[in-house]
């Protein structure tokens, strides 16, 4: 490397081709002393290696000179080398020739002598046998890519010690491939590398769904915020410099695979909970049909019963009929006619009735989705007052309840669903209508269970201009504990085998989310019970 060359080097690059054979030095000397148990010999080395890395940052500052930077350092890394214990001439370990080369390649770079940059890569290590026995048993699996073959080398001495199976990669593509091709728990990313660097390698990683979710912890020379903020950005889950603290580097290893471990539990639970919300809704779905149908089979008596009115005046007024039209046509005589429209038009309105009872049975039991139109409240309200009745009748036939309507005339109509509107009425009108009767069986016959309808135009801010309906019933009301859980689902508070506890969180769905509307529920423990539902003229 020319002189010229030297002064031209970056800041960054200088502090990463000195950190190089530092790291080297503490990685090997740490081996060194741990295997043979001589923590003397190496202690004055290590005491200055490690006392050069806070002054290579000093002096390599972008303001520093290279010259300056080298005459600075000159004297420590010559003194370093007198502490490099001598050793046998020949057999010596390979951590101490490992050691000597470093020293010597940090030496002769200082001194600016040519040729020696390229010496740092740190090719030249000696190698050393390793042991053919795999550890006891792993706590991870883990990827070590680093163009330099010392660095993979320490890396892995310190991780396999730890009970970790340790994999290596030269560069980034080498290391593509080995994540393709297996699983690691989390991979040792060097940030300058040949053929492909550490922000290329962790862009592709985050870019690759097999290894998007992959801890990755960059290692480098470099410890520029720059540098460190990028890798974080990226996804990087931490970020260490050399030379390590192998203490630093085993929690950190540590930390990133427990939040590893924590994200895929998490992930694990979420699936969890999705399916349960999924099976959740199936069932849901399911007891919303059967108690859609339910409710319809304990009505069907209670319908035949009411339908059996309307039939009876249709088969009187026609039968009449007949008899008042072979009259006219026997004599001639018109004087019978207004009786005959009288009996048509009673006919016209009794069929009418069994119509409307006909339309509110289909509206319940129908479970498709309709599209809103206007509908009557009065009406549909006086439709599910007579089928709530006779329906409680067609399963109890000592059930009885006084109905009060106070319906508002010429209330406007409002848009709704027909058949989700009818079944809230009902379910709210059938409960209060228990509530009553219930309080009833228990007072005696000096009690009269009552159920009274309103309905009025009203304003609020919730709804704007709209029509709000009063059903109350004089039961024993509802606990304040209680009131508040009302409308969750699957709440109920009659006995087992009487109801599912989905009516009232139906309702809300109904009125709320698909009309727009309110839904509120007022009580005072043994005053009754109030659901007053607001709808908007509007949607």
């Amino acid at each position: 490397m020319s002189e010229h060359d030297g002064k031209n080097m970056t800041a960054a690059n200088l502090r990463h081709a000195l950190r190089t054979p530092l790291n080297h030095i503490i990685g090997f000397g740490e081996m060194l002393q741990e295997e043979s148990g001589d923590e003397e010999a190496l202690a004055p080395l290590l005491e200055m290696a490690r006392g050069m890395v806070p002054l290579i940052q000093i002096s390599t500052s972008n303001d520093s000179d290279v010259d300056e930077t080298r005459l600075s350092l000159l004297a420590a890394v010559r003194e370093m080398a007198t502490a490099v214990p001598a050793g046998p001439a020949t057999g010596a370990p390979p951590d101490l020739e490992n050691i000597r080369r470093a020293v010597n390649r940090l030496v002769a770079f200082v001194e600016n002598q040519p040729g020696s940059l390229e010496g740092l890569s740190g090719s030249g290590a000696v190698a050393r046998q390793v042991p053919a026995s795999a550890p006891l048993s792993s706590r991870g699996n883990l990827l070590i890519v680093d163009d330099d073959a010392a660095n993979r080398d320490i890396l892995k001495r310190h991780l396999e010690k730890q009970e970790y199976s340790v994999a290596s990669a030269r560069d980034g593509q080498e290391c593509l491939e080995l994540l393709a091709a297996g699983t690691f728990d989390l991979v040792l990313l060097d940030v300058q590398m040949p053929v492909m660097d550490g922000f290329e390698v962790l862009k592709r990683m985050r870019g690759n769904a097999a290894s998007r979710e992959t801890p990755v912890v960059m290692i480098s020379a470099l410890e520029e915020t720059a540098s460190v903020v990028r890798c974080i950005q990226m996804g990087a889950e931490d970020y260490l410099t050399k030379p390590f603290d192998p203490v630093l580097l085993s929690a950190r290893i540590g930390a990133s695979l427990e939040k590893k471990r924590l994200r895929e539990e998490e992930r694990r639970r979420t699936e969890e909970l999705q399916a349960a919300l999924e099976e959740l809704r199936r069932t849901q779905a399911q007891l919303v049909v059967q108690d859609r149908l339910a409710s319809l089979g304990a009505m069907t008596a209670g319908i035949a019963h009411e339908i059996r009115n309307p039939l009876n005046f249709i088969t009187n007024f026609a039968a009449a009929a007949v008899e008042l039209v072979q009259e006219i046509g026997a004599t001639g005589s018109l004087e019978s006619l207004p009786q005959l429209v009288q009996y048509v038009t009673k006919i016209d309105e009794h069929g009418k009735r069994a119509d409307r009872i006909v339309r509110s049975m289909l509206l319940h039991s129908r479970g498709r989705q309709g599209t809103p139109e206007p509908v009557d409240v009065n009406s549909m309200l006086s439709d599910c007052l007579n089928l709530a009745y006779h329906g409680l009748r067609a399963q109890d036939r000592q059930f009885n309840v006084r109905f009060e309507t106070t319906y508002e005339q010429q209330l406007p109509a409002v848009p709704a669903i027909p058949q989700e509107l009818s079944r809230v009425f009902l379910n709210i009108i059938n409960n209060a209508c228990y509530a009553a009767y219930e309080r009833k069986k228990l007072e005696g016959a000096g009690f009269e269970a009552v159920v009274s309808v309103r309905t009025a135009s009203s304003v609020n801010a919730a709804v704007g201009a709209g029509v709000e309906i009063r059903i109350t019933d004089n039961g024993a009301g509802i606990p304040a504990g209680v009131l508040e859980k009302v409308f969750n689902p699957f709440f109920t508070t009659k006995p087992p085998g009487s109801g599912t506890g989905l009516g009232l969180s139906l309702s809300y769905d109904i009125v709320v989310q698909r009309h727009n509307g309110t839904l509120r529920a007022e009580s005072e423990p043994g005053q009754g019970a109030t659901f007053v539902i607001g709808l908007p003229v509007l949607l």
